[in-house]
């Protein structure tokens, strides 16, 4: 699977504030990854390479993502695409306004629909249950 766009753009950010040249960021790439570009990486190895460059002392914005969303206390979850991402990106919208963990939302999955992690749970028919509830307990929140 090819590196997601906020990885190249983290990549792309972490060359920038390092400084580095074109050469001498291309020799990164070909000695560790053998490649000469960043969107030949696989996700896996633009994790690696984000972690190359914190050791050479890159460090990420706290509180918000390259694309500019907000991340909460270092839970993020990527929602694939797809026909639940819709749904997926609703359950994550009021679990955050609710102030919940992610790994809450994880263990409610697992319990609720034996599923192991929520980026995993496409039922429509489990998602609507989550929404459904979410939405009655914001409703008790605000009053």
């Amino acid at each position: 699977m090819p590196p997601t766009k906020a990885q190249l753009a983290k990549i792309h950010i972490a060359k920038k504030e390092l400084q580095l040249t074109d050469e001498v960021y291309r020799d990164i790439l070909h000695l560790n990854f053998g490649i000469g570009s960043s969107r030949e990486l696989t996700e896996l190895a633009a994790a690696s390479l984000l972690d190359i460059m914190k050791a050479k002392g890159w460090k990420s914005k706290k509180g918000s993502s390259a694309l500019g969303t907000k991340k909460r206390d270092g839970n993020y979850i990527v929602i694939k695409p797809g026909p639940a991402a819709r749904q997926q990106r609703k359950v994550l919208a009021m679990w955050n306004e609710l102030g919940y963990g992610m790994d809450k939302l994880h263990a409610r999955c697992l319990r609720q629909f034996g599923i192991d992690r929520f980026e995993w749970l496409t039922d429509h028919d489990a998602l609507h249950v989550l929404i459904t509830d979410l939405d009655k307990r914001i409703k008790a929140v605000k009053g």
